[in-house]
Order: C-alpha cells, then structure tokens, then sequence
C-alpha cells in the first residue's frame, strides 16, 4: 500500500521553493482560517516544517560560521535589518570581533533600503542555510518542535 501523504506535508514542500514574503503571506493568510476552523495545531506544524529567516536564531554556531563563508558582509547588513533580536544576537555570536565590526560599519552606510532588497538578501542567505542544512553543515533547533533540520 503507498504512502499517504497529507496536505499539509505537500503545502510544506511547496513552500520551501516559494520566497520569504510568499511563506510569510501564506502562513499569516492561513492562521486565522485555521484558528477560526479550530485547527491552530495545523499552523504550528506548517511552521515547524518551514525554514525561514527567523529561524537563524536557533541554528548551531558551527553552522553559522560556514554560513559566514558564503554570504557577504553586504547580503548580511541588509538582510539583518529589522530582523529580531535573537536572530542578529547569534550571527553576531559566531563572527570574530574583527568582522562584526565590518558588518556593523557595513550596516551604518547603507541608506534607503528597500523592503524588496531586504526580502532578497534574506532569500540569498536562506539559499546557503537550506544548502548547509542539506550536507549537515547547520542544523536548526526550534523551541517547543521536535524537528531538528
């Protein structure tokens, strides 16, 4: 007998090929639909399933540090821009003092920057970290989930 696979599996699998505001959009467009059904459990595991931005905040310092290696101090500024706390807090815990002060004067030059810039230096940056992810180089631990990527 195959394998039945649930909806819930394949809107993940689709949304790991879709952009940063596109999973956002779906997922923030789902939640009330899904709470007013009675099924916020849904959400939470189509979230848990989901590697995004965010989700930096949780990865392995290790994993961080070959991420460092792939992506510019340039993607790193703008992508870091009104990103939480926790997410700047653990890139900044896996650079050298040296390169957090490049990022941070990286940082203080840039002017203007669009939300559009700011979603595709995002998507860059998550490229590589799905990329790691794959070859076991960075690994993401999520609180209150039992998947580990």
């Amino acid at each position: 007998m195959a394998k039945r696979t649930r909806g819930i599996d394949i809107l993940a699998d689709i949304l790991q090929f879709c952009d940063v505001k596109t999973q956002t959009d779906i997922v923030t467009g789902l939640t009330p639909i899904l709470e007013r059904e009675k099924r916020p459990d849904l959400i939470k595991e189509l979230r848990n399933q989901l590697v995004l931005f965010d989700d930096i905040a949780y990865a392995n310092v290790s994993g961080l540090q070959m991420l460092l290696k792939y992506v510019s101090i340039k993607d790193l500024a703008v992508a870091l821009m009104g990103a939480p706390e926790a997410v700047v807090k653990n890139i900044a815990s896996a650079m050298s003092k040296n390169m957090f002060n490049d990022l941070k004067t990286e940082a203080s030059i840039m002017k203007n920057v669009s939300n559009s810039e700011i979603s595709l230096a995002r998507e860059r940056i998550l490229k590589e970290v799905k990329g790691l992810i794959k070859e076991n180089r960075l690994y993401i631990e999520k609180p209150d989930s039992s998947k580990i990527y």
